[in-house]
């Protein structure tokens, strides 16, 4: 599943179509045999001729704003991409197709890929209304914030519910911090040299604080790689991100940490892959 950082990288992408007006946004032949989409061209069609103002970020979620109060609630789910490519020219290996916007004087259209159809582009009346959606009104302080949320960060994983909980398990709340999923959790404990297996109480201010550096540092040097493409995520011209090649631990059980020879291990937390050192972490 796409991470912050690479909902971040696809913010990026996307934002050269800030300002412009929409000719159409096309549900595809083959959205429309999934009930999320079903019938649901007309609905779009209402954004003919509106300009999209802002498309912003909120933890994993994209929010797309435009000249009138209707917005759209975009999550890339497991597999989902934009790709940004000339009008005349999808793509031919492009087989999962489920949306097209195309623009008004524009020569670039904007597709959603999604191979295995977990993903969501869904309209609300209003910018209220998606702040009131509930994985929206829960998330965290985000994780690719400058400066880091180091005292929110501290004050939620102090709270008695999390006292019993692995730090592995809980940094995938999004309530906690928003943003981080499975790689840059692994990697942002194997910066902070901290073992997935220990418990929220027995952490101390001083790793807590070596945490939370961690996590920023991980996820912002993420952003600038363009993202980890592990398995279907691709930048929007199709290009792989570049994070894997600098990730310490995720996906290499079996290999030689890097700074002491120790075997990688892998180990799963609520049904997810954890990798770490068990000499270089703590």
């Amino acid at each position: 599943m796409p991470e912050g950082p690479e909902v971040e990288c696809t913010r990026l992408s996307l934002r050269r179509f800030e300002g412009k007006k929409i000719a159409k946004i096309e549900l595809t032949k083959l959205s429309q045999k999934y009930k999320k989409y079903k019938g649901k061209q007309k609905i779009f069609d209402e954004f003919i001729g509106r300009t999209i103002t802002k498309i912003e970020r909120k933890g994993k979620f994209l929010i797309w704003g435009f000249d009138f109060p209707k917005v759209i609630l975009n999550h890339l789910g497991m597999s989902g991409h934009w790709i940004i490519s000339e009008v005349e020219d999808v793509p031919a290996h492009i087989i999962h197709l489920k949306i097209k916007i195309l623009f008004k004087n524009e020569n670039m259209i904007a597709i959603f890929e999604d191979t295995r159809n977990f993903g969501q582009f869904r309209i609300y009346d209003t910018y209220q209304d998606v702040m009131n959606h509930l994985p929206i009104r829960n998330l965290g302080p985000d994780g690719l914030k400058v400066p880091f949320p180091q005292e929110a960060f501290a004050e939620k994983l102090k709270l008695k519910k999390n006292a019993n909980k692995e730090i592995g398990r809980i940094l995938l709340d999004q309530s906690l911090i928003a943003g981080i999923g499975n790689i840059y959790k692994s990697e942002s404990l194997a910066l902070a040299k901290i073992t997935p297996l220990k418990l929220v109480k027995k952490l101390k201010p001083e790793e807590i604080e070596r945490l939370g550096g961690s996590i920023s540092i991980i996820l912002r040097k993420a952003v600038k790689s363009m993202g980890s493409s592990i398995q279907s995520y691709r930048t929007s011209t199709g290009e792989e991100g570049s994070a894997q090649n600098w990730h310490k631990v995720y996906a290499k059980a079996g290999s030689n940490c890097e700074s002491c020879g120790n075997r990688i291990i892998r180990i799963v937390q609520d049904k997810r892959s954890t990798f770490y050192c068990e000499k270089c972490q703590v």
